[in-house]
């Protein structure tokens, strides 16, 4: 707290102090976790925290939101901007929902050029990557996903790049280069495509099949991670149906699933079981010795294509789908329709998203809780970043990691937690994020230009301009209330505005989407 701000206490108590502020906000927050907590449920699916109903705060951020517009945008992209919210009111919700969904078709060839100069090891390949430096490796990684989240015009690609990061969880901790080679050849080209093909490269992932000790599973003791993590996690979903026999049988069947010190993929025919095996109910015979390696190999693709036409896996997969774009308890409706465009459209994620996303189902979903890597994404979206003032986002992403949830870095396979009750406990340390940011004019880091927010340049046009461009022009009356009480509390000054946008960021209602 500055000398003004505690001669100001001390002075006129009715004065408005950042304290007062964030204590309020305290308040509120502590009171979302609690109803989030007293609504959770067991989770359906998985190993991860208890997956909570809306909750109080949940539903009270969403009865905000008016426009369905905006709504779709909060959704679908990692956090409102002026830009964004003119294109989808240009375009519409059906326009807009379409444009995000075409990924392919959007031009982010200027921000790729950016990260290819300046983070190259993105680009190398698996043989050149695996002689680098494993932090470096790492870090470029990292701060390519920071880039592409904050700048890409393809936002809905995305969010659901992080959703199947968390879907197809790898530690980099773990695997190193190898998960640059994941992210570029399997989540990153097939988060807006087909499960069917998206499942099958991840199976075949170096970064896989080493996080789960595929790699040197064999006859006659085979490993059962990997078997195991593909129906609980990836498919069918915990209660999906199967047994611990077909994990068993499922882990000989995948033996001589391997890979090369690069990582790509290599069947070993030594390690594999030849013996007679029954999966889910089907038989694989016994092979002869004289089989041949496509034969052996086989098997374990007859048996993914099996866990893909699984009934279970159309329900598990839209549950966890819907969670993510919707609501953390969907409508049963809701899942049961997405379920049946899985089994109609063989896996077309577009398709499925579509069914999720229509101006009916968001127009009653109430709010969601940003996890650490959204809200801080959101952050610099809303402050009107860009790759030209944002030089090096590592030091920006190294302070927000102390939320809590620095990329790739879940050492468990079922991902990061998408709850409130998990997040719920780390206020503290998101405030300090959101005015570590707004105090940013670093040339060399970030620099946040107060200019565009004094607009006009009063305390009124400042929050004007803050409910805007972080709230999409429904920021609640009692936030633009407090926020301009505050303002209006001290010298009006870049200091004091600084302050403010600092306030809004750390604001109860900023922390929903």
């Amino acid at each position: 707290m500055s000398t003004s701000e505690r001669l100001s206490e001390q002075d006129a108590p009715a004065v408005p102090s950042r304290r007062r502020f964030f204590a309020a906000g305290a308040t509120a927050a502590a009171g979302f976790a609690i109803a989030s907590r007293a609504n959770a449920q067991p989770p359906r699916g998985g190993r991860g925290q208890p997956l909570p109903a809306g909750g109080v705060g949940a539903q009270d951020a969403s009865l905000q939101w008016a426009d369905p517009v905006l709504r779709l945008v909060r959704r679908v992209t990692m956090g409102l901007n002026p830009g964004e919210v003119a294109l989808a009111r240009q375009l519409g919700f059906a326009g807009y929902l379409d444009y995000q969904l075409r990924a392919s078709t959007i031009d982010d060839g200027a921000l790729e050029s950016v990260i290819a100069t300046r983070l190259p090891m993105t680009q190398m390949p698996a043989a050149t990557l695996r002689t680098q430096d494993n932090t470096e490796v790492m870090n470029q990684l990292s701060d390519a996903t920071w880039y592409r989240a904050a700048f890409a015009k393809a936002q809905l690609r995305e969010r659901m790049v992080e959703f199947w990061t968390d879907h197809f969880n790898i530690s980099i901790d773990t695997v190193g280069f190898l998960q640059v080679v994941d992210d570029r050849e399997v989540i990153r080209p097939h988060a807006l495509g087909n499960f069917r093909t998206l499942l099958t490269a991840s199976a075949h992932s170096g970064a896989m099949l080493r996080y789960l000790d595929q790699n040197t599973s064999r006859t006659p003791t085979p490993n059962q991670n990997y078997a195991r993590e593909i129906m609980e996690l990836h498919t069918m979903g915990s209660e999906g149906g199967y047994t611990q026999t077909d994990v068993a049988e499922l882990s000989r069947i995948l033996t001589g699933w391997s890979m090369t010190a690069d990582g790509a993929f290599r069947f070993n025919r030594t390690f594999h079981d030849r013996n007679a095996k029954t999966f889910l109910g089907r038989s694989f015979p016994a092979m002869p010795a004289t089989a041949s390696d496509a034969e052996m190999k086989a098997e374990g693709d007859v048996a993914i294509r099996m866990l893909l036409d699984h009934p279970s896996t159309a329900r598990y997969l839209s549950l966890q789908m819907a969670r993510w774009l919707l609501a953390y308890e969907p409508p049963t409706a809701v899942v049961d329709a997405t379920a049946a465009a899985y089994t109609r459209t063989g896996g077309d994620i577009p398709t499925m998203i579509r069914t999720i996303l229509t101006s009916r189902n968001l127009s009653t979903a109430p709010a969601k809780y940003k996890r650490p890597f959204h809200l801080a994404i959101s952050g610099i979206r809303a402050l009107g970043a860009d790759t030209t003032t944002v030089p090096n986002i590592r030091a920006v992403r190294q302070q927000a990691d102390r939320m809590g949830m620095p990329v790739f870095r879940w050492a468990q396979p079922d991902g990061y937690p998408d709850n409130v009750a998990w997040w719920s406990g780390l206020v503290i340390t998101r405030w300090s994020y959101g005015q570590y940011l707004s105090t940013l004019n670093s040339a060399t880091v970030m620099r946040v230009d107060p200019a565009p927010f004094r607009s006009p340049d009063t305390p009124e046009g400042v929050v004007g301009q803050i409910g805007v461009r972080l709230f999409g022009g429904e920021m609640p009356t009692s936030l633009r209330t407090g926020l301009l009480t505050f303002l209006r509390g001290g010298t009006y000054n870049e200091t004091r505005i600084r302050e403010t946008l600092s306030l809004a960021l750390g604001a109860q209602e900023y922390q929903w989407y």
